[in-house]
């Protein structure tokens, strides 16, 4: 049976102490007089005490020492005991793997930090938010722009230099978008709540109309905040929650760090797991991030020359799965077989196939769901028309459809048809819609 370092020398530090006290109950009982050696016997077994109890906690303290200072976000601190044995060694690389995951961890909540503020102070409208202990968490430098102020960091200090503004929102009993006036200024003000950590926020988003080009792109930008905001929200609460959780792991009942022996592997373990988590959910926002990237940096249309009728086959081929798990009928209308168009064919398939998408969304609790496309050639144009007999799109939200980030389905992202108009711009084309309530949507894409 073998001993690490740190049990041997525990053993021989009890055997110690255990001569010493037979020592001085020999002396004791078989002589008498001898005060100077009783005393002597007396105080290295103290000595020895205190000695042993020191050690015992020296492990405590460091670690102790450790987590302090991991909780103070100071990675450059090390638990070292490698001289007690194996089995610290191995408590020192799992600390060395944990500090590693709070490193990586940490840099990449700061990264996701850089890339709010940039989006943020890039947008042309004036953002703040306001939590409920009435501090500004956010004041963008369009707000300051428009409404002609400082960074202000507390709601009162904000009232008091502008009163008109702030009492308009009177105490944020509302939601949505109304027109005001501040200083001679007309703003567009949406106020919007949000609960996060079980903590609420106001967020207050106001363009300039006369700034403003057209209201469609004030409601873009709207979106836009919006959407950036509930995605910041799915990312940032579970990272939250999870890095509260790591905290508890590590944190006995009466604050203070965990000792030694209270920080089994297992423990270690489940914070790894936690840190992966955090992780997966980061590269879920990057990932919202590069679909947001996509509307603005379109490659090149590769222009080739392609059979329209073979290329319609393959895109309904291709949405087969999704049509016959939805139960939905699709007709391609016969074509001329010589029926030709140039462009580029990766990107028209990339539009029907959302406009499809969008058509079986269309066509849920429909009797009879059916897709109908056809193609024709019309003077110099070459027309794709792609109907459906669903629900069909109301008046008010049909001018919004193209509206990047515009989505009427709870779990859209709003990008698909503002994708689909982008691909038919670089084409020189045109992409139109047709719909009537309880009669269907027609879609169709101009190419010239």
């Amino acid at each position: 049976m073998t001993f690490d370092k740190f049990t041997l020398k525990i053993i021989l530090r009890v055997l110690l102490l255990l001569v010493s006290i037979i020592t001085f109950s020999y002396f004791w009982t078989g002589y008498s007089g001898l005060l100077f050696t009783y005393c002597l016997l007396a105080l290295i077994i103290l000595a020895q005490i205190w000695e042993f109890v020191h050690f015992s906690n020296h492990s405590n303290r460091q670690l102790k020492k450790f987590l302090e200072a991991v909780s103070h976000d100071d990675f450059a601190v090390t638990f070292n005991n490698k001289n007690l044995g194996k089995s610290f060694s191995e408590l020192r690389d799992s600390f060395s793997i944990l500090i590693e995951k709070l490193k990586n961890t940490r840099a990449t909540q700061h990264s996701h930090s850089e890339l709010m503020n940039l989006v943020l102070e890039s947008v042309k409208i004036g953002l703040i938010v306001v939590d409920k202990n009435g501090m500004i968490t956010i004041m963008n430098s369009s707000a300051q722009q428009m409404l002609d102020i400082p960074q202000f960091f507390n709601w009162e200090m904000f009232q008091k230099k502008k009163p008109n503004f702030a009492g308009q929102l009177g105490d944020f009993n509302f939601e949505g978008r109304k027109l005001i006036s501040v200083d001679t200024k007309d703003f567009y003000l949406d106020l919007e709540h949000i609960t996060l950590m079980g903590d609420v926020y106001h967020i207050i988003s106001f363009s300039d109309l006369k700034n403003e080009i057209e209201q469609k792109e004030i409601e873009a930008w709207h979106k836009l905040i919006v959407i950036l905001a509930h995605e910041v929200m799915n990312s940032i609460t579970p990272i939250s929650s999870l890095s509260e959780t790591i905290q508890q792991m590590l944190t006995a009942e009466n604050g203070e760090a965990l000792k030694q022996k209270d920080l089994d592997q297992e423990k270690i373990e489940d914070v790894i797991v936690a840190l992966k988590t955090i992780v997966r959910r980061s590269r879920g926002m990057l990932s919202f991030v590069n679909e947001y990237r996509k509307l603005t940096k379109l490659p090149a249309p590769n222009f080739e020359l392609f059979n329209i009728k073979e290329f319609l086959v393959d895109v309904v081929q291709l949405m087969t799965p999704q049509l016959e798990q939805s139960k939905v009928e699709i007709e391609i209308v016969p074509l001329q077989s010589r029926l030709g168009l140039k462009a580029d064919r990766k990107m028209v398939e990339q539009v029907l196939i959302n406009l499809i998408g969008n058509a079986i969304n269309a066509l849920e609790n429909i009797e009879n769901p059916k897709i109908i496309i056809s193609a024709e050639l019309s003077e110099n144009y070459t027309i794709i028309d792609l109907k459906d007999n669903g629900k069909g799109i109301s008046e008010d939200i049909i001018s919004s459809i193209f509206i990047p980030f515009f989505s009427t389905r709870k779990n859209g992202s709003g990008i698909g048809l503002t994708l689909s108009k982008n691909i038919m711009k670089l084409h020189h084309g045109n992409i139109s819609v047709i719909s009537k309530v309880g009669e269907g949507t027609r879609f169709r894409l101009t190419f010239k």
